[in-house]
C-alpha cells in the first residue's frame, strides 16, 4: 500500500504531439517519448503514438510491464488475450503484464494514441533497441526477450 507523501521527484513536462523522442516501433507505427523514467522515478514512461491505416502493432506481451492505451483517433482493431474487438477514439485499454497484445488500423486516417507502460523502467531502451533494429532490417527477437521482456508471436 502507498503511504500519503506529498513530496515528490517527479518533473514537470509539457510537450506537443511528438516533440519528444520518437521511435519507430514498427512498420507504420511511431512512439514518442512525452515522459520517460527519469521524469517519473522509473514509476512508468508516458508516450504518445501514431499507426497509419493498415499499419499496426506486432502481437507481443510484456513479461515485466502493465501497459495502458487511450485511444484519441483512429479506428482500431484490437486483440487482448484471446478476444478481438474495436477500439476509437475515447477507448481505453488495459494490458496486463504477460497478456498478448495487438492493435491494427483498419480506418482510413491515422490512428493516434497515448500509452503508459508501468514500470518505466527498460521501456525506453527497449524502444530505441525496437528502433534501432526496424530502421537497419535485421530484427533479434531473442535479444529483446532477453534484455527487454518483451515477447513477440
Amino acid at each position: 500500500m502507498s503511504k500519503k507523501t506529498e513530496a515528490t521527484a517527479k518533473k514537470t513536462v509539457v510537450s506537443g504531439w511528438h516533440e519528444g523522442r520518437k521511435y519507430f516501433m514498427a512498420d507504420q507505427e511511431y512512439t514518442s517519448v512525452v515522459a520517460g523514467k527519469d521524469d517519473t522515478q522509473s514509476e512508468y514512461v508516458f508516450g504518445s503514438g501514431e499507426i497509419a491505416p493498415g499499419g499496426f502493432i506486432p502481437d507481443h506481451y510484456h513479461k515485466w510491464e502493465d501497459q495502458t492505451f487511450h485511444i484519441l483517433e483512429g479506428d482500431l482493431e484490437v486483440k487482448i488475450g484471446d478476444e478481438v474487438f474495436n477500439a476509437g477514439p475515447g477507448a481505453s485499454i488495459q494490458c496486463p503484464r504477460g497478456v498478448s497484445h495487438y492493435m491494427k488500423n483498419v480506418g482510413d486516417t491515422t490512428a493516434k494514441m497515448i500509452s503508459y507502460i508501468f514500470p518505466g523502467d527498460w521501456a525506453e531502451e527497449f524502444m530505441a533497441e525496437t528502433s534501432r533494429q526496424n530502421e537497419i532490417g535485421e530484427i533479434d527477437f531473442a535479444l529483446i526477450e532477453e534484455r527487454f521482456g518483451v515477447v513477440y508471436i
